[in-house]
């Protein structure tokens, strides 16, 4: 029998929380955990658990996930389709792969199970205590800003499994770490525990960048606008546009300290919706380019 104990108050039952409204995923991306554990055994923990992560990252919505432990074969791929063999449709373009705007840096601090008050780390001997077996996985993420390589957060999370004196070292031979029989065990069940409260962590720690409606384009017909029935437009809705703003930084650091809005260089009202998207014409005013920021005129 395996009972698991949560080592926080997070419930692995409870979804992450939901993005709000104006919000946009953030871009992210996880790299191989470190393992100081000291456990050496079957299994290669470091990279077995930062894929753990990225599962639970994706199965909440809250990111887009961008694949950077394996991304040699994306981009081998890339530079396959380039062959003359390969037929010229379909092919991908270049320039097209994502950037990621924080990466998810994990360190494995426990991984161990005791039993009878005997500590083990590796798969070579097989005995049986007399106390029950107590499974412990301890991690500690941390956000990093692609950008300028400042630490955002840094976050604990755990989790605690125990079994009866049945379970013994014997029962995860042949075990693959991930797979379904692992997530029976008790180092799988505290390994759920330990991967979802930092799920949620994650999710709470993460900076939210909010939704700006802005020129996506401008073409012959008008304004293309970043946002459409998804963002709330409707047909007759009109937006102040600004010009390009002005960076305050900060003569010592170089810290970004705010950004000034661009003088008002005129106003356009929606003319037609698409779901992700929606087409503006001019009502007056010129030099419309590219990221200008629109203000909604109430």
């Amino acid at each position: 029998m395996v009972s698991i104990i949560c080592g926080c108050a997070t419930n692995l039952g409870v979804p992450a929380r939901p993005l709000p409204r104006n919000a946009v995923p953030q871009r992210i991306a996880v790299a191989s955990f470190e393992n100081r554990s000291g456990f050496e055994g079957q299994w290669q923990i470091g990279s077995g658990m930062a894929d753990l992560l990225v599962s639970e990252l994706v199965a909440s919505r809250n990111f887009v996930v961008l694949e950077r432990g394996r991304l040699d074969s994306v981009v081998n791929e890339i530079r396959r389709q380039k062959h003359d063999m390969f037929r010229q449709e379909g092919r991908v373009d270049d320039g097209r792969l994502d950037n990621a705007r924080y990466l998810i840096r994990g360190v494995i601090t426990d991984f161990s199970q005791t039993s009878g008050g005997s500590l083990w780390m590796t798969f070579r001997r097989v005995f049986i205590g007399s106390g029950g077996y107590t499974a412990r996985v301890g991690l500690t993420l941390t956000i990093v800003d692609v950008e300028s390589g400042v630490i955002i957060d840094s976050v604990q999370s755990a989790g605690r499994a125990k079994a009866g004196n049945a379970f013994v070292q014997a029962d995860y031979k042949g075990v693959r770490f991930g797979g379904k029989a692992f997530f029976k065990t008790p180092l799988g069940k505290a390994t759920t525990a330990a991967i979802r409260q930092g799920l949620h962590e994650i999710v709470r720690k993460m900076p939210r960048q909010h939704w700006q409606p802005m020129v996506a384009d401008v073409i012959d017909s008008g304004i293309i606008i970043n946002g459409g029935r998804d963002r709330g437009m409707r047909n007759g809705h009109t937006f102040r546009v600004r010009g390009t703003g002005t960076l305050v930084t900060d003569p010592q650091t170089g810290d970004l300290l705010d950004v000034l809005p661009g003088g008002i260089i005129g106003s356009i009202e929606i003319a037609q919706v698409r779901d992700s998207s929606a087409t503006a014409r001019i009502v007056e005013g010129s030099g419309f380019a590219r990221g200008q920021i629109l203000e909604r005129e109430r």
